[in-house]
């Protein structure tokens, strides 16, 4: 069973990071700038199931992601900026990602 959930959660953030696209960016043109963070992330569940060669677990994730940017905007625009994600990992017993399938 995956006991670790500091480690479950870096391993699940790191490849959020990945997938996501999330850190600094500077647009192509433009070179206007911007920054994508999570700022929301809770493990919904965690599931056993069977893999090919060993046991994995599936782990149902839901998470925030904000894109700040070099622009000011009132308070009640953050949510304009702040896409909402439900996603299942797959890992095996040493917290590696396996798959993702994308939820939502």
């Amino acid at each position: 069973m995956l006991r670790d959930k500091e480690k479950l959660r870096e391993s699940i953030i790191k490849k959020t990071k990945e997938i996501r696209n999330l850190g600094e960016h500077a647009r192509k043109g433009s070179d206007h700038l911007s920054y994508r963070s999570i700022i929301y992330f809770k493990i919904k569940k965690i599931k056993k199931v069977k893999g090919q060669e060993k046991e994995c677990f599936e782990v149902t994730c839901k998470y925030k992601v904000y894109t700040l940017t070099e622009f000011t905007h009132p308070p009640e625009m953050d949510e304009f900026f702040t896409e909402h994600y439900l996603d299942k990992f797959i890992l095996d017993e040493e917290y590696k990602i396996l798959d993702v399938k994308k939820i939502k």
